[in-house]
């Protein structure tokens, strides 16, 4: 093989394997960019996947509340009215009583009866607070707690600090629910002796603020266990808002709501 030959072979070795890296950085540029797009097109199923589930958790709500206003309404038009109709009744016996016993036992009869109603005033409230829609968040909270008061043994301490105002009526609801299921907890599980409920109005913000000197519990442990966390942070998020949890063994529970409004 003369020098010419071996000049030639030499750049076709060195024209082969250039070749062979520019073949080599295409195919790894090309699988960058097709994981790039894959990554990209995942993303969005997400996204899309993601606001599929906060439409389904808005439209799920929206049915909730409707189905509480028809069966609160129901409750109070209907149960309530008919409750009002034996009372009055049981009033008109007590007066025409034949003798003292049966008299007491007619009057016992109507004071168990004002339980009742009373009973059904509470759950009826719980369940579409008429205050609401009139006086807005902060005053049906704040009435929440009253007949929390009258019912049991917790203090129950209630601030509101910043503008207070009026906002979305649907918000309010659903931040009312948020509060309501927050207390409701604390109550049957915590077994404190003092809850606090803060509302801070911002600018553009809303902070709820619900403690509790109880005995705690691991936060992890009670997502895993139900659907009561997780619905929470559902509601919250379908309102483009943060929830932020804090509760440990033996030393409370502190929960910080944010909401845009």
């Amino acid at each position: 093989m003369n020098e010419g030959d071996g000049m030639t072979l030499i750049l076709f070795l060195v024209i082969g394997t250039l070749a062979m890296l520019i073949l080599a950085f295409a195919i790894f540029f090309f699988f960058l960019v097709y994981q790039k797009r894959l990554m990209s097109k995942e993303i969005e199923m997400n996204l899309i996947k993601a606001k599929q589930q906060e439409d389904l958790l808005r439209t799920t709500i929206f049915a909730q509340e409707k189905e509480r206003k028809r069966f609160a309404e129901d409750l109070h038009d209907e149960i309530g009215a008919m409750l009002s109709a034996i009372k009055m009744n049981l009033g008109r016996l007590e007066k025409k009583a034949p003798d003292e016993n049966f008299k007491g036992v007619v009057s016992e009869t109507r004071g168990n009866l004002d339980e009742v109603i009373l009973n059904i005033r509470r759950i009826t409230r719980a369940l579409l607070p008429p205050s609401l829609e009139r006086f807005g968040l902060g005053y049906s909270v704040e009435e929440l707690l009253g007949w929390i008061a009258h019912n049991g043994h917790t203090q129950l301490v209630y601030r509101e600090t910043g503008a207070v105002r009026r906002f979305d009526a649907n918000v309010e609801m659903a931040v009312f629910r948020i509060i309501q299921e927050l207390l409701n907890n604390a109550l049957k599980y915590a077994d404190a002796s003092e809850i606090k409920i803060l509302l801070r109005y911002g600018q553009k913000y809303l902070a709820v603020l619900v403690t509790d000197n109880g005995k705690g519990y691991d936060v992890n442990e009670a997502r895993g266990k139900g659907l009561g966390l997780q619905n929470l942070e559902g509601r919250t998020r379908s309102l483009g808002g943060v929830i932020r949890i804090k509760s440990k063994t033996g030393h409370g529970s502190s929960n910080i709501l944010i909401i845009p409004i």
